[in-house]
């Protein structure tokens, strides 16, 4: 579990600047798409306080999850720069429904959002030379194999809940997993890849 041991050190300074940032940008674009439902359905002080705990809701899931977010997206993509934006749209997702979803569903609400998002930036040219060595050597692994790594290890989904996202049996994906760490480990050796 070396690659879990080494997902907090995989978002630096750098991460957390950009995740100040998204998260300046999706509490703007929330409370501009609330503003309007909101100034219908509510009144003042009661909207008032709604959105400030609403905000503090937004900025304790980017505080706790932003980072593995981030990590997530930049596993699944290999280009920091698609994935920054892939989070980005993630978190504006959420930061317009983050009402409807309790403390505990907002960090599996995040990863799917992220990993919607990402989908969306697959084509993107990976940019390698910025990312650490292990997502440099996941960006080698098969999509599928990708995909069930980084949803297990840096968006903490069980193997049922990224079958469930992926729309493979559970099997799968626990297979791709043991494989995917084994190729990683091989990988990180110096061999080729053999993709499964």
């Amino acid at each position: 579990m070396e690659l879990m041991a080494q997902a907090p050190g995989l978002v630096g300074a750098r991460t957390r600047a950009r995740g100040r940032r998204w998260r300046r940008t999706a509490e703007a674009e929330s409370r501009g798409s609330q503003t309007a439902s909101t100034a219908e359905t509510e009144s003042a002080p009661t909207g008032a306080v709604g959105r400030e705990l609403d905000e503090r809701k937004l900025e304790d899931l980017w505080d706790r999850h932003g980072g593995s977010a981030y990590a997530l997206a930049c596993a699944l993509l290999g280009n920091e720069v698609a994935a920054a934006e892939a989070v980005r749209l993630a978190m504006a997702d959420v930061a317009s429904s983050i009402r409807d979803v309790s403390t505990q569903e907002a960090p599996r609400c995040l990863v799917g959002h992220v990993y919607r998002h990402t989908q969306e930036f697959a084509g993107a040219t990976p940019g390698a030379a910025l990312l650490s060595p292990v997502m440099v050597s996941m960006s080698q692994l098969a999509p599928v194999q990708r995909a069930s790594l980084a949803l297990c290890v840096f968006g903490g989904l069980t193997h049922r809940e990224a079958a469930a996202m992926l729309d493979v049996p559970p099997s799968t994906v626990a297979d791709l997993l043991t494989t995917g760490l084994r190729e990683l480990g091989r990988l990180a050796a110096g061999d080729t890849a053999t993709f499964a």
